[in-house]
């Protein structure tokens, strides 16, 4: 959790070249694209396996329809990484810092879902 938080802190914190800030954020989307797949991923191979539930009551109600689930999931993470790129027009390393802040709790997920199934 500390090197997040270092990560963090180093992304607002660094004065970068325009290009430089756009090929980081850029890549905080594909990280954040990466960890609700992986999410989506995990869960549903929890849910098949019996070993977990979705907790997410937007998403719940289509936990036994998978790809419904996987298209509402991902139809969601969509829209969320459509707003930081809006928001990226403004505030470039708040976007960024968001989009990293994502990927790491959508990563935990995954490795926390994964956990369930052993």
């Amino acid at each position: 959790m500390r090197i997040v938080i270092l990560a963090l802190a180093l992304i607002l914190s660094a004065s970068t070249a325009h290009a430089e800030e756009d090929r980081l954020f850029r890549v905080s989307l594909v990280a954040a694209m990466a960890a609700h797949g992986a999410d989506l991923a995990s869960t549903e191979f929890c849910l098949g396996e019996g070993t977990c539930r979705e907790t997410n009551k937007a998403l719940a109600r289509f936990s036994t329809q998978p790809a419904t689930f996987g298209a509402v999931k991902m139809g969601i993470a969509a829209l969320s990484l459509w707003g930081t790129a809006k928001l990226h027009d403004n505030h470039p390393k708040l976007a960024t810092a968001i989009n990293f802040g994502v990927t790491a709790f959508f990563s935990g997920v995954a490795v926390y879902n994964g956990r369930q199934t052993k």
